[in-house]
């Protein structure tokens, strides 16, 4: 009977103690447009309890005991709520935030002290709708542009948005716009990205180290989220600038929302019958729908199209089209409070059509897709403040075609259909001093004899003290479709190709230790140095290298006719210091990089290696009507390979034929690179419609940029005239002639923004 009580009472005892300990949950919104806001600090007053929203505006909060709080509610960019709450319960509450001026705002490190020793920001930065608008911009803002203002990020020139990350290729990075793989996100040969600005809600760049949920990229995972349209008004926005107008429209549908947005350039139809006619332009649509079942389920649509259409009837005729288009239908439930997943069905598809001749038919010809079709599921439970596991599998059906000809002869036809997939899972558990997590994710490719790949993943946080962090990432990746490289020539439009049993598949090692420091007067400064080994890179061959295209074609249909393989790596130093908030915000960041490439028995430069980059930019708000912005950067000279002789290529209907010598790969450099950029924007308030009135000078003190070189050749057979009388009659008259191609000349652009 003794031992009876003694367990009895136990077992209250045990039950009243248990029954003090609740959960706090909800969601974070908007307070105009009833969209969620990722990313907001969630705690309780003079306590270690809090936490942050994820991209759902979700947060919750464990193990908390019966008591009456002060709960604080702060985001960048919006008031801050105070509240006091009494938690007696399992608590589910929902909180909408005002919208206020960066220039007004003021956060304190206390506001984000839990948030911080929750999360890992190592190698990683979130970018917001409004941060990414006050940076200068070409004619209209744009992501990828925004982006090259970050350390360790570059591009290949003035013409290009494609992201170069610590030193891998463009074709090294996963880029998603709500978990939808887009293989090639760009325009005009880069100069705008795929994604409307005024579509996004938020940018998430990890730029290395990331963690076993992403797979299949080497270098970066970019995760672009679209904005889920206004749950209470109809609503939208116009703009139009030099290059391109667009349109936004939004509103509520039953317990949802809905929005759509479209941009196209013009430039085509403005110069017609003028000089400076260029028979080129690009559309996109980009749009999102959700519809909340419950509670606790939602469901929600996502799709993007868009196409680049030149068509040159010249003297050669060009014809060049490319598209992209993405569809998802999303999922997400909370099982409870602890436990969600989200499933995702998903189809991609990037195609190019391209055609140099009279009749693009009968000259140089190339079509080719890749059709990505996408099945995901993604578990997060939340077992405690300190522990959290995320687990999850992926597998996608890919479908390549490649067929390239010149005259009707076949050079090179390819078609794949293999399998990729992968199963992860992650561990983040917490100490009083330390932030840990680590990974696995299990590669699956069906088009290899070895099929299965194992990938480690692993990261460190150290508390130094409440504002200061050590960090270290480590992880091993594999890359199974890519793009080829060319040495010689970077080419504009990428087409992509399916690893086969022929060559061995990509594969990275990357190493990250930094320090972030955090100041009470929203200055953030981090310090991070990396080293990645890059392995299996796909690199054309001599023969077929752009610039020395072998007169001999033959049908191939694996890689390594068309390939060699080549190693590389890279590593670096990477400065970034920040102020988030007041009339002047902005940044300031440095690289010091090396990344080099190891083909046939030679180190070289890769064509994207800059050894010095310094970037500043920032935001001033002069008054409440007027917003100037600016941004320099500096950076050391590209490498690219010298032309020393002749070369041979065909172009009908001339039937020319020229023989190159090239010199060492990436032997020289162009001269350094900097340029200015200033804006400045104009606000008006007119009858309810918010109008912006904006101007923006690109390079502003007109600085010659070379990009790229050309070389004048004469006849084939008896070199070059440089003088022009007939005869050579100087050795030196042997050697082609070089001149120089710049980038981006003093561009001044203007623009309006209607919001209704």
């Amino acid at each position: 009977m003794k031992r009876y009580n003694i367990v009895y009472i136990l077992g209250i005892l045990l039950s009243f103690i248990v029954s003090q300990n609740y959960t706090l949950s909800g969601f974070i919104k908007d307070s105009e447009s009833g969209e969620s806001i990722p990313g907001a600090n969630v705690y309780l007053s003079n306590t270690n309890y809090g936490s942050s929203t994820d991209i759902d505006g979700y947060f919750i909060i464990l193990d908390i005991p019966n008591k009456n709080y002060t709960l604080n509610i702060s985001y960048l960019g919006y008031e801050k709520i105070e509240k006091e709450i009494l938690i007696n319960e399992n608590l589910t509450v929902n909180f909408e935030l005002i919208a206020r001026p960066l220039s007004l705002d003021a956060i304190t490190v206390s506001d984000e002290q839990l948030n911080r020793k929750n999360n890992f920001q190592s190698s990683r930065i979130k970018l917001n709708n409004l941060q990414l608008r006050n940076i200068p911009q070409l004619a209209e803002a744009d992501l990828f542009r925004s982006l090259q203002s970050l350390p360790g990020i570059l591009t290949q020139n003035d013409f290009s948005t494609g992201l170069v990350i610590r030193g891998g290729n463009t074709d090294q990075n996963l880029i998603l716009l709500d978990g939808i793989t887009v293989y090639n996100p760009s325009h005009v040969g880069g100069v705008f990205s795929n994604f409307i600005l005024d579509a996004i809600k938020e940018a998430d760049l990890q730029k290395g180290g990331y963690n076993a949920e992403y797979g299949g990229r080497l270098s970066a995972v970019l995760k672009v989220t679209s904005r889920e349209g206004n749950s209470k008004k109809f609503r939208g926005s116009t703009s139009i600038s030099v290059l391109s107008a667009q349109t936004l429209l939004e509103g509520p549908i039953k317990d949802g929302a809905w929005i759509i947005a479209g941009r196209r350039t013009y430039f085509d139809q403005l110069l017609k019958n003028t000089e400076f006619y260029f028979p080129y332009f690009f559309y996109d649509i980009q749009g999102h729908l959700y519809q909340d079942i419950d509670s606790k389920r939602r469901i929600s649509l996502s799709l993007y199209t868009g196409e680049d259409n030149l068509k040159w009837d010249d003297e050669f005729g060009i014809e060049a089209v490319w598209r992209n288009n993405t569809i998802s239908f999303n999922y997400r439930v909370f099982h409870s409070q602890q436990l969600l997943s989200n499933w995702m069905i998903a189809k991609s598809k990037f195609d190019i059509l391209t055609g140099l001749g009279r009749n693009s038919s009968d000259g140089i010809v190339e079509k080719d897709y890749i059709d990505d079709f996408t099945i995901r599921t993604d578990w997060t439970l939340f077992l405690s403040d300190e522990r959290l596991l995320n687990f999850g599998t992926e597998i996608k059906k890919l479908d390549f075609y490649y067929n390239s000809s010149n005259n009707g002869e076949q050079i090179f036809f390819l078609e794949k259909y293999p399998i990729e997939s992968g199963i992860y899972t992650k561990y983040k558990f917490s100490t009083e001093k330390v932030l840990i997590q680590p990974g696995i994710r299990l590669n699956y490719y069906s088009g290899l004899n070895k099929k299965w790949y194992l990938d480690p993943r692993f990261q460190l946080k150290y508390f130094i003290n409440d504002n200061r962090y050590f960090n270290l990432s480590i992880g091993q990746y594999h890359q199974f479709i890519s793009t080829l490289q060319d040495d010689f020539n970077p080419t504009i439009i990428d087409a992509w190709f399916a690893t086969d049993n022929s060559v061995k598949p990509g594969s990275s090692q990357q190493l990250t230790i930094g320090i972030e420091e955090y100041y009470t007067d929203d200055i953030y400064i981090q310090c991070e140095a990396y080293y990645k080994k890059l392995n299996n890179m796909l690199t054309f061959v001599d023969k077929n290298s752009t610039v020395n295209p072998s007169s001999e074609y033959q049908s191939y249909n694996v890689l390594d006719s068309l390939v060699d393989i080549s190693n590389g790596y890279s590593y670096g130093i990477e400065v970034f210091a920040q102020k988030k908030t007041g009339r002047l915000n902005g940044w300031v960041n440095y690289t010091y990089s090396v990344s080099r490439k190891l083909f046939n028995d030679q180190e070289y430069y890769t064509n994207w290696d800059r050894t010095h980059v310094f970037n500043i930019l920032g935001n001033y708000r002069i008054s409440d009507k007027w917003d100037f912005n600016f941004k320099w950067t500096y950076q050391t000279g590209q490498p690219y390979t010298p032309i020393i002789g002749y070369y041979t290529e065909s172009f009908p209907p001339t039937e020319n034929t020229y023989e190159v010598i090239p010199g060492g790969r990436n032997s020289e450099r162009f001269a350094n690179y900097h340029r200015l950029d200033i804006g400045a924007v104009r606000h008006y308030n007119y009858k309810g419609y918010k109008i912006d009135l904006f101007i923006q000078i690109i390079n502003a003190y007109w600085r010659k940029n070379p990009f790229n070189q050309r070389y004048i050749f004469g006849d084939s057979q008896n070199g070059v005239d440089d003088d022009l009388d007939g005869i050579i009659d100087n050795p030196s008259e042997d050697s082609p002639i070089k001149k120089e191609l710049n980038g981006f000349p003093l561009l001044p652009s203007i623009g309006v923004k209607i919001d209704f």
